[in-house]
């Protein structure tokens, strides 16, 4: 994944706008020095969502959501940091120099071209669509389906006409006929020049994370064979790392905190119109850990739609693999054999669809309860029954789930639980934890895990925001607070912000990314209200802050002394309790 340096992400930074980058999900209104506005990142009726002008800084005082506008962007967009700064990038006329290759990837200057060539056949085919008589039957085939005018240009839909080489010529003309040929958008052998793939076809671009087109899917409206047809795998677009609809369903996955998985690009846009806009395809394949892993990214409630027959429910069984494996236990709502999502929603309504989603469950209780009927027969049944609920449970992640599921599959299957456990500690002996997989992208600095608590470490995080804001009081805090020794908490980043020269704005960037989730809301509350205004105040406040730290160190120094008087000897006893005494007479003279 492509590294940018700090120059060029400062560069992008100062360039956002984070009141008119914010500004385009909610609405603000200045309320004093800030701007407030209702929280996009989850339900409330009183505002109380804050963004900071002056200091680059969003917070909302209702969920602890907060940040800089690259947090906001990677929050509400679903993006990784890298990609948030290339959107960021172009929305603000930053170019970026051309990032590191991925491994099996294109150039970035060919990878520009490819995107280009897809971004054109998508406005061809739209333009043929809506505005020509080709596009005639296509659109009484949409209105047949129940898909609305609105609809369908929400997700970009458009028609391939039966002529061989429209697009190809359209390509030609704009010097990417080569490009077509890399995608699969074009065709060609030895005895003719480039035709289209696509003919006859109303056709579904298929979007990444960005919103940038990568792919096609194209579906007849008569009776030929296939039905579909697809891109086939190029430098912009794998199948089995890619779900349809994402850009649509991206900001209604982060309001409503789940994701409806289905099949069919139809299922995904019908549902998205009845109001199910959290919904996404596994594009025609069985889902796979890449796919579970981006939508992860948003949300860990994935819901997957399956068939409510036989094969469907065997179907949700390979899929539950799939979930643990991606480190997602995943729900199964199951459609009514003779529908689907599609015409389930256009022939019972939106309800009767909500209904079964909300009864939708998790594929591993359907897994136990399952096995639970199979284990009321014989011996060697139930052996097989153990063994077949071992192997699942060895591929949990979580250790918590891992505990509450053993406990459960060993009551319903009726063993030991301690044998169930061992057996399942076998087969999943490489299990790794949640958070536990490499990566699929990086910040800038290692993140570090911190859970501060308590007046001290309110006051550690009050000095680190004045050391990044007022490079000025960086000596004072090293100097007074004592930073050689100390390893514990906040106070190593605090040393590493108080030794370093760098301006405020490299530095706010550099620690975010070194903070948990909920310590970057600890953060951002801090910067977006009214304290560390000016130098002097941040002055006096680094004394109050330092008082409240040497406070809580006295404190911790006494009660270990009192441990000892009560349970040391009499001598150790003695010395600790006069040390106490000591420390109290210390403590009244500051």
């Amino acid at each position: 994944m492509a590294r940018y340096g700090q120059d060029k992400i400062e560069e992008v930074r100062s360039r956002a706008d984070i009141v008119e980058i914010i500004g385009a999900h909610v609405r603000l209104r200045r309320s004093g020095r800030n701007f407030t506005g209702l929280c996009p990142f989850h339900d409330e009726k009183t505002p109380s969502f804050s963004v900071s002008a002056e200091r680059g800084f969003f917070h909302c005082f209702g969920c602890g959501a907060g940040g800089t506008v690259f947090d906001f962007v990677m929050r509400i967009e679903g993006l990784t940091f890298p990609e948030a700064l290339q959107s960021l990038a172009r929305r603000c006329g930053v170019t970026l120099p051309p990032p590191e290759n991925e491994p099996g990837g294109a150039p970035a200057g060919e990878r520009d071209t490819l995107v280009k060539a897809n971004q054109t056949a998508a406005e061809f085919y739209a333009h043929v669509l809506w505005n020509t008589a080709d596009g005639a039957a296509p659109r009484e085939y949409l209105h047949s389906r129940g898909i609305t005018v609105e609809t369908a240009r929400a997700f970009m839909l458009g028609f391939a006409p039966a002529r061989p080489a429209n697009l190809a010529a359209a390509l030609h003309k704009r010097g990417l006929a080569e490009a077509g040929l890399k995608l699969g958008l074009l065709r060609s052998d030895d005895r003719s020049a480039p035709y289209d793939m696509f003919r006859g076809r109303l056709m579904f671009p298929i979007r990444d994370v960005q919103g940038r087109v990568i792919a096609f899917g194209g579906r007849v409206l008569d009776s030929r064979l296939p039905k579909y047809i697809n891109s086939p795998e190029s430098p912009l677009y794998s199948k089995a790392r890619t779900v349809y609809g994402i850009v649509e369903a991206r900001p209604a996955i982060a309001k409503a905190d789940r994701a409806i998985i289905v099949e069919g690009y139809i299922d995904v846009i019908a549902l998205w119109q009845a109001g199910f806009k959290e919904t996404v395809a596994s594009l025609g394949t069985s889902l796979t850990v890449e796919q579970l892993r981006l939508l992860g990214r948003y949300t860990k409630n994935l819901i997957a739609c399956f068939d409510g027959d036989a094969a469907g429910r065997k179907a949700s069984m390979r899929a539950l693999e799939v979930f643990l494996e991606a480190g997602l236990l995943g729900r199964g709502a199951f459609i009514p054999p003779g529908f689907d999502p599609d015409t389930l929603v256009r022939q019972r309504g939106a309800q009767a669809f909500g209904e079964i989603i909300e009864a939708g469950e998790l594929l591993v209780d359907y897994f136990l309860r399952e096995q639970a009927e199979a284990a009321r027969g014989s011996m060697d049944e139930r052996a097989r029954v153990a063994e077949r609920v071992a192997q699942i449970l060895g591929k949990v992640a979580n250790p918590f789930e891992f505990d509450l599921l053993a406990r459960k599959a060993a009551t319903l299957i009726g063993i030991g639980e301690e044998l169930l456990r061992s057996e399942a500690r076998k087969g999943g002996a490489g299990r790794r934890g949640v958070n536990s997989r490499p990566p699929e992208v990086s910040a800038p600095v290692k993140p570090i895990a911190i859970a501060p608590q308590g007046a001290a470490a309110q006051a550690e995080l009050g000095l680190l925001v004045i050391a990044m804001r007022w490079p000025e009081c960086r000596r004072l805090i090293a100097a007074q607070l004592g930073l050689d020794d100390i390893s514990d908490g906040l106070r190593p980043l605090i040393k590493e912000v108080c030794a370093s020269d760098e301006a405020p704005a490299s530095l706010e960037i550099a620690v975010m990314s070194r903070l948990t989730e909920q310590e970057r809301g600890q953060l951002s509350a801090l910067m977006v209200g009214p304290l560390f205004s000016d130098a002097a105040q941040s002055i006096a406040l680094v004394e109050d802050y330092l008082i409240a730290l040497d406070t809580h160190q006295r404190r911790g120094q006494e009660a270990e002394l009192r441990r000892t008087a009560v349970t040391g000897t009499i001598e150790e006893g003695a010395a600790a309790a006069q040390a106490v005494i000591t420390s109290r007479r210390e403590a009244r003279r500051h």
